[in-house]
């Protein structure tokens, strides 16, 4: 049986992070915010939080709010309601893998100063740390949003008012560790966090100093994303040098291809990220293989690098890309 002490910690946490008690059930919500009960519903779901029966009172103030300004940005014809869907799915992802990080962070500073035992030590810690992390994510959007909002800028005063349905030319570019599967196998679970944070750590670095953005790191590989073939090349070069580690446990293999790209809720897609992605999985442990469009964008900016063709490749989806390896030049 639960100790009644945490039962009580637990809803002092829940009341502090949502902002005051939850008084309301799902239909209270969506009459008082004047929202039909199943788009309340669609919206929650979305968001990636699991369905509440009907007549539980599960809701806060802050989670009127949020409804409220969603249906303000609808009716402002910011975006439609499929849109808001889309929407709040991409932040329900985001947001969840964040939380799920910050929480595992929260439980390791709590262990650590030897509170973990102590339901009241618990709730000071939340009430302390909680509110820091929220501050630092805010200005951390803020910070991005300022870069991504002048290059926004900047292409509409490039551009006409329609575009191009938006489209954006880059380079694109994937890191793959080689033969993690097996090295997952070879080392203990500490190992493993060490490695993979070693690499989600180096990456973000050497990608966000060369100009790049990382768009989402899977695991044991990276996509980022950058404006022009010189950037993407250094960046590819700089994570052959810096990932590995001193024991050489880690190798990478290394695709860009240069092309027309769909931005999408942060995403990008299109034939040159499909194109980039395949590269990488036939690339040889330490090389990096480029396709024809980054081989010309690369020769067209007169690069120091070396270039050297390799047979043709027949993968899913295109028969006979024809790459080539780039080095630095010898």
């Amino acid at each position: 049986m639960t100790d009644p002490s945490w039962a009580d910690a637990r809803r002092e946490v829940e009341d502090f992070l949502i902002g005051g008690e939850r008084t309301l059930t799902r239909g209270d919500v969506a009459e008082q915010a004047g929202v039909p009960a199943e788009r309340t519903g669609r919206l929650w779901s979305a968001l990636g939080f699991p369905r509440v029966p009907d007549d539980v009172e599960a809701f806060a103030g802050s989670d009127l709010d949020a409804l409220k300004l969603l249906e303000d940005l609808v009716h402002q014809d910011a975006f439609d309601e499929t849109e808001a869907l889309t929407i709040a799915r991409t932040l329900g992802q985001s947001m969840a893998r964040l939380a799920e990080w910050q929480a595992d962070l929260l439980r390791r500073v709590i262990v650590e100063r030897g509170s973990g035992d102590d339901p009241a030590a618990v709730v000071a810690a939340v009430r302390t740390l909680a509110p820091l992390m929220e501050d630092l994510q805010a200005y951390t959007w803020r910070r991005h949003l300022l870069v991504t909002a002048g290059r926004m800028m900047s292409a509409l005063a490039t551009n006409d008012a329609d575009g191009d349905g938006g489209h954006s030319t880059a380079a694109v570019g994937f890191a793959d560790i080689v033969g993690f599967t097996s090295l997952s196998r070879r080392i203990d679970a500490d190992e493993l966090r060490a490695l993979l944070e070693r690499f989600e750590g180096v990456s973000n670095d050497v990608v966000s100093r060369s100009g790049g953005r990382v768009v989402k790191t899977l695991g044991d590989e990276v996509l980022f994303v950058c404006d022009d073939a010189p950037s993407a090349c250094e960046i590819a070069f700089a994570l052959h040098d810096e990932v590995p580690d001193s024991d050489d446990r880690i190798a990478l293999r290394i695709g860009l291809a240069f092309g027309d790209v769909l931005p999408r809720y942060g995403d990008v897609y299109g034939p040159t990220v499909n194109i980039a992605s395949r590269l990488t999985s036939h690339a040889r442990p330490g090389t990096t293989l480029v396709d024809d469009e980054m081989t010309a964008a690369i020769r067209a900016a007169d690069l120091d690098v070396d270039l050297r063709s390799v047979p043709p490749l027949h993968v899913r989806g295109y028969r006979h890309l024809k790459p080539h390896v780039v080095r630095r030049s010898s």
